[in-house]
C-alpha cells in the first residue's frame, strides 16, 4: 500500500469511526441478538449450549445480512456523491486512490461489524449464559441432535470453532458490502445500487431452492442452521461466484473510471 493510499485510508477511518457511529454499531451488534434472545429463550428445546447460539443466528441476521453490511459504510459515500464532494477531492489526491481508500475502509468496517454480530452472541451463548443460567438444557435421551455445517470444526475446540465461523461470516459480510459500494460508484441511482446485493442474495436463495441445491444457497452457506450438516467445500461455491462478481465490477470501474467521474 502506497504512503498516499495508507494516509487516505487513515483519514477515511477517522471520518467514519465517530462516537455517534460507534454507538449505532454497538446497538446493532447488541440489540438484534438481545431481541432474538428474548423471543427464543423459552420457546425452544435446547440440548446443547451451542443450540442457543445457532438459534440466535436463525432469524434477523440471516434475513437482513446484506442490507446490514451494505449500510455500514456505503451509505456515506452516497452522501458525498449528492453533496458533489468528489470534484473537490480530486484536486488533492488522484481519484483512483480516493475511491480505493473508500473500498478498503468499507471492507474493514463491514468485516468487523459482521464478525462481531456473530462472535458476541457466541461468547454470550457459550460462556456468559451458562453462568446466568437463563436457558434450561434438556437431556438428549436418544433424541437426534441436528448437527450443522461448520460443526466439523468443533474438534479444534469450542472457541476456535466460534472464531473461525465468525471470521467466515465477517468475510462474507465484507464481500457483500464491497459489492454494494462498487455498485454505488458505478451506477447513477444509489437506491438501486444499494438494493442489488440484497436482491442477489434473495435470488440466489430462490434459484438454489427451485433447483434442489439448497446446500449452495447464499443464506445456508453463511448461516447453515436450517439445513442438515453439509461438507465444508459446499460453502465455497457461492462465495467463489460472489468473488467473481466483485472482480468483474472492480475491473469495470477501473476501466470506466473517468467515464463515470469525468
Amino acid at each position: 500500500m502506497s504512503k498516499m493510499l495508507s494516509h487516505q485510508v487513515k483519514v477515511e477511518l477517522m471520518r467514519a469511526v465517530t462516537w455517534r457511529q460507534c454507538v449505532i454499531w454497538a446497538a446493532l451488534i447488541l440489540v438484534l441478538p438481545t431481541i432474538q434472545f428474548l423471543l427464543i429463550k423459552e420457546n425452544y428445546v435446547y440440548y446443547r449450549q451451542l443450540d442457543l447460539f445457532l438459534r440466535l443466528n436463525s432469524n434477523f441476521v440471516p434475513l437482513l445480512f446484506p442490507i446490514i453490511v451494505v449500510l455500514v459504510y456505503a451509505i456515506y459515500f452516497v452522501g458525498e456523491q449528492k453533496n458533489h464532494f468528489i470534484p473537490y477531492v480530486r484536486i488533492r489526491i488522484p481519484l483512483a486512490t480516493y475511491l480505493f481508500s473508500k473500498l478498503v475502509v468499507n471492507a474493514i468496517l463491514s468485516f468487523l461489524i459482521a464478525f462481531l454480530m456473530v462472535f458476541v452472541p457466541f461468547i454470550f451463548s457459550m460462556y456468559i449464559e451458562p453462568v446466568l443460567d437463563i436457558v434450561h438444557l434438556y437431556p438428549a435421551d436418544g433424541n437426534p441432535i441436528p448437527y450443522t455445517t461448520f460443526e466439523q470444526l468443533l474438534f479444534l475446540g469450542t472457541l476456535p470453532y466460534g472464531i473461525i465461523y465468525s471470521l467466515w461470516v465477517g468475510l462474507n459480510g465484507m464481500m457483500y458490502a464491497t459489492m454494494g459500494l462498487l455498485l454505488v460508484m458505478i451506477l447513477e441511482k444509489p437506491f438501486v445500487a444499494l438494493s442489488i446485493p440484497f436482491m442477489y442474495y434473495l435470488l440466489g436463495n430462490f434459484i438454489t431452492q427451485i433447483l434442489g441445491y439448497e446446500q449452495f444457497s447464499p443464506t445456508y452457506t453463511i448461516f447453515p442452521f436450517s439445513i442438515s450438516q453439509q461438507p465444508l467445500w459446499t460453502v465455497f461455491v457461492p462465495f467463489t461466484i460472489l468473488c467473481i462478481v466483485i472482480i468483474i465490477l472492480g475491473f469495470y470501474l477501473k476501466e470506466n473510471l473517468h467515464k463515470h467521474y469525468g
